[in-house]
């Protein structure tokens, strides 16, 4: 007569299969990710964990055109009076000081400054951009009123002869004699790629020598632990993330912004 198994052997049985099951769609999924590649976030609590970069597949056009499309699904834009009172209050200062970007030096004031003292510089300046930008805290900084009035619209660029120089950042007349603006080593990289997330998200054209330039500071200054924070937090209030600071090497992968 044939053994029927004992309950144990059928109980060891039934664990071996339910691990194997499991196993087999674990790796299913690892595998299907890989494969996909169609979204540039991955988070679990809040906790930003990155994936494989996005669009492995993609290159210029159409990789900045899948970035705009994941970037538009998640987006939710703030109001710019709420914008520049997140700036000041979470993501740059406290609500009483801040260190300003292209300076270093430390703006004091009461929930927001005053104009002399502290301003919120664009990346992309105001006069150059569509409306929708306007509030997004990816290319917000807090800087002081002095910085902000020598930088004004001016391109980035590398600086000849400084007509204004601040903390390591200054402005005057570049390689062509037209006034630049060049940011401090410690943050330049934070600017290029604040450009570059404006130039992909909202379609616009960053012009060939001043892309040039942000390249090479994008290379000379990589993200920080002060700047991947700084994405973070702003993700948390509009739900967005700059995808140039959680893959820097999507840059590679675009020849013309």
């Amino acid at each position: 007569m044939k053994r029927q198994p004992s309950d144990q052997e059928t109980r060891n049985f039934t664990m071996i299969t339910a691990a194997l099951v499991a196993s087999v769609l674990f790796y299913g999924c690892i595998v299907a990710l890989l494969a996909s590649g169609v979204s540039p976030l991955s988070s679990t609590n809040g906790v930003f964990r990155p994936s494989p970069e996005p669009h492995p597949r993609l290159r210029d056009a159409r990789l900045k055109e899948a970035l705009r499309k994941d970037w538009s699904a998640a987006h939710q834009p703030l109001s710019y009076i709420g914008a520049r009172s997140a700036l000041w209050g979470s993501i740059d200062g406290d609500g009483r000081k801040a260190a300003g970007a292209y300076t270093g030096v430390t703006i004091e004031y009461f929930k927001q400054p005053l104009p002399n003292a502290g301003a919120v510089e664009h990346a992309w300046p105001l006069t150059r951009l569509p409306s929708a930008a306007r509030s997004d805290l990816h290319h917000s900084f807090a800087v002081t009123g002095e910085a902000r009035a020598a930088r004004l619209n001016l391109h980035y660029g590398s600086v000849k002869v400084p007509v204004w120089s601040r903390g390591g950042s200054k402005s005057g007349p570049g390689a062509r004699v037209k006034p630049v603006f060049e940011v401090r080593k410690e943050k330049r990289g934070d600017f290029a790629r604040a450009m570059f997330y404006v130039a992909t998200v909202y379609d616009l054209k960053i012009p060939l020598s001043e892309e040039h330039i942000l390249r090479k500071w994008d290379r000379e200054d990589p993200p920080d632990a002060v700047e991947k924070t700084r994405n973070a937090k702003i993700s948390a209030l509009q739900n967005s993330r700059n995808p140039f600071v959680d893959y820097p090497g999507l840059t590679k992968r675009i020849s013309d912004f």
